[in-house]
């Protein structure tokens, strides 16, 4: 049967004639389910959800997140306020340190031994000073540097009293007793300085301020063979610096020329002649005395040393002394002694001032001086 051939009407006639059938139960949905529906509004939604009854569990972790996000919140809010507005609102405060703030004494000290160093800054130092001794009264060395403190603020007494409550702690504290000394010698007080002095030389016999202010005190006092004692306990071991060539001048000026400045190139070298012409000494002590001579030349290769010994009425004696000064300086182990030039005399060697005027006479002596040898000419032709 052609399909393409069947009208309207005949198709209609058909399906009356098809057997009735009961309607599924699911078209009506399975209608409905195609059939897309519109979208909830927003508001709608939030509202059905705030209006249905919500079951809530706790649970701490998702707690303590939403308590950190509102505290974060929080935060951003006040530190986003204009930096004017967080200026307005903090007080003024003082930023200057002051010694009353301290409470531990070591800290107060620190600071006040920083503002020594510091020019204009010596009464702030003082007051820091003062807090560290009145916090810690039994440390001497508090009391040494509160004494120093009045000492740069020009207060005399003050320093004095310092360095003795510092000595009632600790009496054999040298520190204190050169600065107590220092004080009664700035103050003209002789009378008091020189034991002060004294007792340092017990404590260190080598102190050299203390044995050079004994020197200037016996000097003051007339006392002149304490003096000449003092100045050459002080060369002993001070050989360089003008407070030796001050005790050499001084020491000198009474005729005695146990110690001596020879002129070794372009220094004055001060040695113990007295040493070197005392040959019961062992000989380890007169090396000590030319070994700085024999470095100089061993230094310096162009340099000759000239050595002219005196011995009045001996020639003998004043050559052999002449060739002990060499054999010393060989022996000392540099390389020099054929730069050593010896001549010896009879005679006593004439001591005389810049002034030409005599200083002394010396019927045994030994004289050192140099000379770069003529042939040597450090300009080259070229």
């Amino acid at each position: 049967m052609d399909n393409q051939n069947i009208t309207e009407t005949e198709l209609i006639e058909r399906l009356k004639s098809l057997p009735l059938k009961d309607v599924p139960p699911d078209l009506t949905s399975r209608v409905m389910a195609r059939i897309s529906q519109p979208p909830t509004p927003l508001l709608h939604s939030i509202w059905n959800y705030i209006s249905q009854t919500q079951t809530i569990s706790f649970r701490p972790i998702y707690a303590f997140s939403v308590l950190l996000l509102i505290c974060g919140a929080f935060l951003i809010g006040r530190f986003s306020q204009p930096v004017e507005q967080q200026i307005a609102t903090i007080p003024p405060v003082s930023t200057e340190l002051q010694p009353a703030m301290i409470e531990v004494p070591q800290s107060a000290y620190l600071v006040g031994r920083g503002l020594l160093q510091t020019d204009g800054s010596h009464e702030q130092a003082l007051a820091f000073l003062k807090r560290a001794s009145m916090l810690e009264p039994d440390n001497p060395e508090f009391a040494y540097w509160e004494g120093v403190g009045y000492w740069a603020n020009g207060n005399l007494e003050q320093e004095r009293q310092s360095y003795l409550r510092g000595l009632e702690i600790n009496p054999d504290s040298l520190p204190l007793l050169i600065n107590l000394g220092h004080n009664y010698l700035s103050s003209k007080n002789y009378q008091d300085a020189l034991p002060i002095y004294q007792r340092a030389l017990t404590i260190a016999p080598e102190e050299p301020d203390a044995l050079y202010n004994t020197g200037l005190i016996y000097r003051v006092q007339g006392m002149i063979d304490e003096e000449i004692s003092a100045w050459r306990m002080f060369l002993q071991n001070n050989r360089s610096g003008t407070k030796a060539f001050r005790a050499l001048q001084r020491l000198n000026a009474y005729n005695d020329f146990s110690f001596r400045a020879y002129d070794i190139g372009l220094r004055e070298v001060i040695v113990n002649q007295q040493t070197l012409l005392d040959d019961s000494l062992p000989e380890q002590f007169r090396l000590n005395e030319i070994e700085s001579i024999s470095s100089m030349l061993a230094e310096n290769r162009y340099l000759d040393l000239e050595v002219v010994t005196f011995v009045e009425n001996d020639l003998e004696a004043a050559q052999r002394r002449a060739f002990e000064i060499k054999r010393l300086i060989k022996n000392t182990g540099k390389d020099v002694s054929d730069r050593v030039k010896l001549s010896w005399f009879d005679i006593p060697e004439r001591i005389e001032s810049t002034n030409g005027e005599s200083e002394g006479i010396l019927s045994e002596s030994i004289l050192l001086f140099s000379h770069v040898p003529g042939n040597f000419n450090k300009e080259t032709s070229i």
